[in-house]
């Protein structure tokens, strides 16, 4: 009985040392954050700075997000025109933004084609990508562990090709394109699974409907008969779903930063939404 005591000590001693080892990486956004710990499956040792129930747009700096980038080994943003507070605290060289990460495929916004789309970890294949620079990046810092890591990298592409032929398939079988989606954030998802809407309302995250954009989907909606408006959870908000509500259009939230469950769980859930709304 003493003997196995004192194994059972050493072993939480050995689990406690290998944890403390590990190196602390943190994450800008949720979607981020959900990909490094798919490589790591370490909780203790991950810290997501911009909270899901907060637009990455809104947020402000606090001193507990100072003290976690200063003890970080690594930190992972999207790109700085994107999470701009945060990247005001990230000048370092163990700092990485993502959007400059060879082989990632990037968009330009509709809107405006000199400036970058960002919204990048729409497209599963990008967030592939990032998985295995994430891996790289923590395999230069932790060898010891690097073979687990590579491992979890191998299981994350194989849940990546399965998830996306579910989701594929799924939305291959909506048969009209009677919807709208209200903010102009989902093109990368558009683009990866051939969605066509009939109509982005609005450009900007943060600003109401301009009189300009009011007219035209008057004009859109009274010549078309529009089955679903979708926006995010922020959206509820502001004009979108009034909008819907006067046009008696049916308003789905997609949750586009994934605020419960992996980033899979994000495509899977957003298939669903616009899937249930439409078929």
């Amino acid at each position: 009985m003493k003997f196995i005591k004192i194994f059972l000590l050493l072993l939480i001693s050995a689990r406690a040392a290998c944890a403390q080892n590990s190196p602390v990486i943190v994450s800008s956004i949720n979607p981020i954050y959900q990909i490094v710990l798919a490589i790591t499956g370490d909780k203790n040792n991950s810290i997501l700075i911009i909270n899901p129930n907060i637009s990455e747009h809104d947020y402000q700096l606090r001193k507990s997000d100072v003290a976690a980038v200063s003890k970080a080994d690594l930190i992972f943003y999207v790109d700085a025109n994107l999470e701009k507070n945060f990247a005001k605290l990230v000048k370092e060289k163990k700092s990485y933004q993502l959007s400059q990460v060879s082989g990632i495929k990037l968009l330009q916004r509709r809107s405006d084609p000199k400036k970058l789309d960002l919204h990048l970890w729409m497209n599963p294949e990008n967030g592939v990508k990032i998985a295995e620079f994430i891996t790289q990046k923590i395999c230069e810092i932790d060898a010891v562990n690097c073979q687990k890591y590579q491992q979890n990298f191998v299981r994350f592409k194989k849940e990546a090709a399965n998830s996306e032929k579910i989701i594929a398939d799924k939305l291959s079988k909506i048969k009209n394109q009677n919807y709208v989606f209200y903010y102009d954030a989902y093109q990368y998802f558009e683009d990866y699974f051939a969605l066509r809407p009939l109509k982005i309302i609005a450009q900007d995250h943060d600003r109401e409907l301009s009189v300009k954009d009011a007219r035209e989907f008057d004009e859109l909606a009274k010549k078309s008969q529009i089955k679903c408006l979708f926006g995010d959870v922020f959206d509820e908000k502001n004009s979108a779903k009034k909008l819907a509500q006067n046009y008696k259009i049916k308003f789905v939230t997609l949750d586009l930063i994934g605020r419960e469950g992996g980033y899979f769980e994000l495509f899977g859930k957003m298939s669903d939404a616009i899937g249930g709304c439409l078929e």
